[in-house]
């Protein structure tokens, strides 16, 4: 109930708050998804409580995938609103050396799609990525521009002896770490290089800065098959680092918080407790913690005043299907799918 509460003193739900409460915050709440592999496009929710989230768009994709060969996907879809533009990156293929960036003033009429490919073409063949998974976009207030965190593995990586890969066998498919590129005018970007040195497969990194304690907050996946004897994964984990994130510190990771080996997830099963898909946000006095639970209970959401003690509120909604979203918060005024079709949910 103070969870509630607390939403309520936000504001930025118009349907539900009274009229002195709405001119006090004008952004709503959305969170984009995918369903069916992405192949038919990015999809767009919002919320009226804070818990609830019901498609926008009559439930079809407000983006269609780019017909590039090979790479036609919208899987992962991170949005972010920012000096009065959506930017948008997702993952457009299993396989391949590139994501997806399109940009928007409305989320309805986008931009020519561009293909990012943020790894030189003339490192090794060893160090050329196998694949580039789940781009995340943020905003970095101290130098002025914006960074894309994602995953990928490199053969090198694959292929070295340090017992990390998601099975823990050398030369296993997948031993992903995470990289960070960045761009300030989405133009030109920044070799990518690993931003996040650990010693377990890792995917699905997510930051946000933590205003009150002066730091950014990551939250990242680990990989690993649930019942390897070191680091066993499928899980979701937190570590913080400085502001300055050309010299990040990170600290020892804490929990897991959600999945396996936690005490967040909506089915006991192993398989079907694996969380993945992180998106977390700052409301006001609170964290909330969205995450993809791909073979059991799909996106699930918890709640936090500190990023130490965690409510699971179990009983949230979303689209039926939905996998792997970004919560992000714009102005009412400027979402074009929103008008048409919120003004009717209650």
């Amino acid at each position: 109930m103070q969870f509630l509460i607390g939403i309520v003193v936000l504001g930025f739900l118009l349907p539900v708050l009274p009229v002195a409460a709405q001119t006090n915050h004008a952004d709503v709440l959305l969170f984009t998804y995918f369903r069916n592999n992405g192949v038919d496009g990015v999809h767009l929710a919002m919320t009226t409580n804070g818990v609830d989230f019901f498609a926008l768009n009559d439930d079809k994709a407000i983006f269609k995938p780019p017909q590039w060969p090979g790479q036609n996907l919208t899987r992962d879809a991170s949005v972010l609103y920012h000096d009065g533009k959506f930017r948008m990156v997702w993952t457009s293929g299993w396989q391949g050396r590139i994501f997806g960036y399109a940009e928007s003033q409305d989320l309805v009429h986008w931009s020519e799609p561009r293909q990012v490919k943020s790894f030189p073409d003339d490192l090794p063949a060893d160090d050329q990525p196998d694949n580039v998974w789940a781009p995340e976009i943020h905003f970095d207030p101290l130098k002025q521009d914006y960074f894309i965190l994602f995953s990928s593995t490199t053969p090198r990586e694959r292929n070295n002896s340090d017992d990390s890969n998601n099975n823990g066998k050398r030369g296993s498919k997948y031993d992903n770490r995470i990289y960070i590129t960045r761009t300030k005018d989405f133009q030109t970007w920044s070799a990518a290089k690993v931003f996040y040195p650990c010693d377990f497969a890792s995917i699905d990194a997510v930051m946000r800065r933590d205003e009150a304690n002066h730091r950014w907050v990551m939250v990242v996946k680990c990989s690993r098959d649930e019942n390897l004897k070191r680091m066993p994964g499928r899980n979701l984990w937190l570590t913080f680092a400085n502001l300055d994130l050309d010299n990040p510190n990170f600290t020892p990771l804490e929990g897991p918080i959600a999945g396996n080996h936690s005490p967040m997830f909506s089915n006991p099963e192993p398989r079907k407790a694996m969380a993945e898909g992180p998106s977390l946000l700052w409301l006001d006095d609170h964290w909330l913690l969205a995450w993809d639970e791909p073979g059991g209970g799909r996106v699930q959401l918890a709640t936090s005043p500190d990023l130490k003690t965690w409510t699971y509120l179990k009983s949230a909604k979303f689209p039926p299907l939905a996998q792997h979203g970004t919560l992000f918060l714009a102005p009412r005024p400027v979402v074009g799918w929103l008008m048409q079709t919120s003004a009717t949910k209650k």
